[in-house]
């Protein structure tokens, strides 16, 4: 959603991304990328949790991961593997007007389609 910062904030919509990693490496996160707006830490999952949106890496993909320099451990904090699904939700006075959640991290809708999204639930003009 980065390139379409523009376009949201154009909307009128807040944009923040919320990670599952210690604040210092959302931070890194948020400058390797150059994401635009505001990466919270949730390393206790709260949010995560509450939004239903929590998953469990096993052994072996850990492992692959390691592999690929991806530390799991290292970057949470945590030791129960437990990273994010892919989701993007639109609050609207406190309430969840529009979700998209796949568990296929590749599965995300383009930001045309989230601001169409939008829109259908009444969140823009």
């Amino acid at each position: 959603m980065s390139g379409a910062w523009a376009d949201f904030q154009a909307a009128g919509l807040g944009v923040v991304a919320v990670s599952v990693d210690k604040p210092e490496a959302a931070s890194t996160t948020q400058a390797s990328w150059e994401i635009p707006f505001p990466v919270l830490s949730d390393t206790s999952l709260a949010a995560h949790k509450a939004f239903n949106v929590v998953s469990h890496v096993d052994a072996a993909t850990q492992l692959k991961y390691r592999g690929y320099g991806i530390d799991l451990e290292a970057a949470s904090g945590r030791t129960d593997a437990a990273i994010a699904v892919p989701s993007l939700f639109l609050v609207v006075e406190g309430r969840v007007a529009w979700a998209h959640v796949d568990p296929a991290y590749k599965v995300r809708p383009d930001p045309a389609q989230a601001l169409s999204a939008m829109r259908a639930a009444g969140a823009l003009p």
